[in-house]
């Protein structure tokens, strides 16, 4: 029997300390990047926040006008350039509202990533710790 000197367990004392600080190191780089994301997202909610919010003022705006152009329609045509004017205004806000409320919609959608990339690593993470540790599929479920 020959004796090294090396503790018997030494071996797995380093993989073990050496796999604390591969899951310490990937945690925290995992959260730094769920915080980014987080503050992204945020950004994006509330800018859609205020363009929502502006596309609903100039909505809401139209509405009386066009209320005002019905009533005066239907008040046998007295006034028929006010009239035409109260419409064309009432129009042009709600032409500009709906192409602007459509826009500020879709950009939100395309810009929001709602957290895939941490998604993302934690699967692989855990892929990872699974192979790591020789565990199949059936052995985590």
């Amino acid at each position: 029997m020959s004796e090294s000197g090396k503790p018997l367990f030494s071996d797995i004392k380093e993989e073990v300390r050496s796999l604390g600080g591969e899951l310490t190191e990937m945690a925290t780089l995992r959260w730094q990047l769920a915080q980014a994301e987080l503050r992204s997202d945020l950004m994006a909610a509330r800018c859609l926040a205020v363009r929502l919010a502006i596309v609903a003022v100039m909505a809401l705006t139209s509405l009386p006008l066009l209320a005002v152009c019905l009533a005066e329609l239907l008040d046998g045509w007295l006034g028929i350039s006010r009239t035409g004017w109260l419409l064309i205004l009432a129009l042009g806000l709600l032409a500009g509202a709906i192409p602007i409320g459509i826009w500020t919609w879709c950009r939100f959608r395309r810009r929001f990533t709602g957290m895939q990339e941490s998604l993302e690593e934690l699967r692989e993470d855990i892929v990872w710790l699974k192979e790591w540790t020789g565990r199949s599929d059936d052995a985590c479920q």
